[in-house]
């Protein structure tokens, strides 16, 4: 059987693997039901540097809901990664 074509997903540069330009924060397409659409998944690697990014935005002096807004991310995940989750 053929696999699909995966989808390519436009992110802004503060959400991109600096390395290999790959999408950091991706949201899942394939999901079902809605809740399950807002589900992402990222490797340990890409949380570090989602959460160097959430860490350096607020220390800029931007609101959480600023921050949140130009990574991609919700405000309670912002907090999540803010703290090493």
């Amino acid at each position: 059987m053929p696999r699909k074509a995966k989808k390519k997903v436009a992110a802004s540069a503060a959400t991109r693997n600096k390395k290999n330009g790959k999408a950091i924060a991706v949201k899942s397409v394939k999901a079902q039901n809605p809740a399950a659409k807002k589900a992402t998944r990222r490797s340990a690697a890409d949380v570090a540097r989602l959460r160097k990014a959430v860490i350096a935005g607020l220390r800029s002096g931007k609101t959480a809901v600023a921050v949140a807004l130009q990574l991609g991310i919700s405000r309670p995940y912002l907090y999540r990664v803010k703290r090493g989750g």
